[in-house]
């Protein structure tokens, strides 16, 4: 007999209750729902934090060797940067500097932490298009620009702007004036981002040596290896600093926010929650459905169903609401990210690999589950039932 001319038992099993079954794919979806909102909130805070990075105007970066993290800068000497010119594939280099201040909301009076770009603008570090249409009001002493994705309680920064006049506020006691806006979006490291010229930068942090950059970006000739380069770097710079890719750079970030920080153990947490309700109602649904049919079970049993067939039925039923309910928790999942991107800015997409994963994960947690339920069935003698 063919597996679809079978009697599909463990769906009518299911459906013979329609409320239970019903409150059985609620349950399971909430669940699924509460791992797609720490998988996507982690993933959309991870990304921003990346953005930054992803910006760099260059295919290799040269940090300090102690370097964790763009939020927590450290010093190096620029002379270690202007090295990089002699080799060859190196087409130029230039620093991006890189402070923490506080930004002052005008209206309130409020401090927020920000975090400031300092580029040079004859080749910028970072490659925004607003720094080349923006380039002569940067040559402007105090002149800044802001990150239209901070956070709200910056004040009203872009509807000055829209309004045709520049914002003034103050940053370490110095006159700032912003006079365009880019975006790049939240970090863990700040509430805001700011960018300005390489000169302005000195002007807001004057204890900084002239001679101390935060981040040197290497740009190659087209067509030369980066790997290359970045080993010939390696044989001579001071062992005080470091070369990576853009790539090492951004594993590096991801990295330490999930494995130095709080961040990571408490995602993971929200994951682990997920499943395990997920994991406990798809039980206590199927150990009751066993209970209430043991005397069938026992009787199929008797009849010469061995417990692979039996166990099996249990197993099909939590596929099925596993499947049953993962369509319905993407969409709401999909509506739950949509209200996070409203509300905080963060960019949480629904991605086709984090469905893929969230539903292998409901599979095997479900599967599991009705497996576990079986155990009464699996030790049952139709004798003693009988």
């Amino acid at each position: 007999m063919s597996w679809t001319s079978r009697t599909p038992v463990a769906w009518l099993q299911l459906s013979h209750k329609p409320m239970r079954l019903l409150a059985a794919i609620a349950g399971v979806g909430f669940a699924n729902v509460l791992v797609f909102f720490q998988m996507g909130l982690s993933g959309a805070l991870y990304d921003s934090q990346k953005r930054p990075i992803q910006e760099i105007n260059g295919q290799l970066v040269m940090v300090p060797r102690r370097y964790s993290n763009l939020g927590e800068p450290l010093n190096m000497p620029r002379a270690q940067l202007v090295r990089a010119l002699g080799v060859e594939g190196v087409q130029a280099v230039t620093p991006l500097y890189i402070g923490n201040v506080d930004w002052i909301n005008q209206d309130t009076r409020q401090k927020k932490q920000a975090l400031l770009f300092g580029v040079s603008l004859d080749n910028p570090a970072l490659k925004l298009p607003v720094l080349q249409t923006q380039r002569s009001a940067l040559q402007r002493p105090n002149s800044l620009l802001f990150d239209s994705a901070s956070k709200k309680g910056a004040g009203p920064v872009a509807q000055t702007l829209a309004a045709g006049q520049p914002y003034d506020t103050e940053i370490r006691g110095q006159r700032a004036q912003v006079v365009g806006l880019f975006q790049l979006g939240l970090t863990f490291a700040a509430d805001i981002n700011l960018i300005t010229s390489s000169t302005n930068f000195q002007t807001y942090l004057p204890e900084q040596n002239n001679d101390d950059i935060q981040l040197g970006v290497i740009q190659l000739k087209p067509g030369v290896s980066a790997s290359r380069v970045q080993q010939t770097l390696e044989t001579f710079l001071e062992p005080s600093v470091q070369v990576l890719t853009i790539q090492q750079l951004l594993d590096r970030e991801v990295a330490h926010w999930q494995r130095n920080t709080s961040f990571g153990l408490i995602f993971n947490l929200g994951v682990l929650v997920g499943l395990a309700v997920g994991a406990i109602i798809v039980y206590q649904i199927l150990y009751s459905d066993v209970g209430d049919h043991l005397g069938e079970y026992a009787t199929m049993k008797a009849m010469g169903y061995g417990d692979r067939f039996v166990v099996g039925i249990i197993v099909q039923e939590s596929v099925i609401l596993a499947s049953l309910a993962f369509f319905p928790s993407v969409l709401v999942a999909m509506g739950l990210y949509q209200i996070l991107v409203r509300s905080t800015g963060l960019l949480v997409t629904m991605t086709i690999s984090r469905a893929v994963v969230v539903f292998g994960l409901t599979l095997v947690i479900c599967g599991a589950s009705g497996w576990l339920a079986t155990g009464k069935l699996r030790r049952l003698d139709p004798a003693e039932v009988f």
